[in-house]
């Protein structure tokens, strides 16, 4: 026989396991700080990356002037606030990958968390219906 609380309880199981929870269960798998590492470890080859291709891009778009003036510039000036300029530049980005992964994880971890209590109360109604 057909049990409509229970079947109500699985449509909404796969409804979250197909959609937001797809991505919350990927997440929960990892620990906290693994999660977070991994984030970071990311951030920090894309934001150099980036930085690069702006600073190639500046490069390229001040070339004429780089070139005339290239015996009056302070190298080491210029030098020193390319490297600043890195460092702000991945310290910030870093704080924003942190704070918004740190986010997303604790609402994976309570997403999964209800998930799982659904789940427990399924196995209660299937053993019920045992009985």
């Amino acid at each position: 026989m057909l049990n409509e609380k229970r079947i109500r309880l699985m449509t909404k199981l796969a409804r979250y396991e197909s959609g937001e929870g797809k991505e919350e269960l990927r997440i929960a798998r990892y620990y906290r700080s693994d999660y977070i590492g991994l984030a970071m470890f990311r951030n920090f080859f894309l934001a150099s990356l980036a930085y690069l291709v702006i600073l190639l891009l500046a490069g390229a778009y001040f070339a004429e002037f780089l070139a005339e003036s290239l015996h009056t510039l302070n190298i080491a000036w210029i030098g020193i606030l390319i490297v600043v300029e890195y460092l702000v530049t991945i310290g910030v980005y870093s704080a924003v990958t942190y704070t918004i992964h740190s986010i997303r994880y604790g609402r994976a971890k309570k997403g999964v968390a209800a998930y799982e209590r659904k789940l427990g109360e399924l196995e209660a109604l299937y053993e019920e219906e045992e009985r």
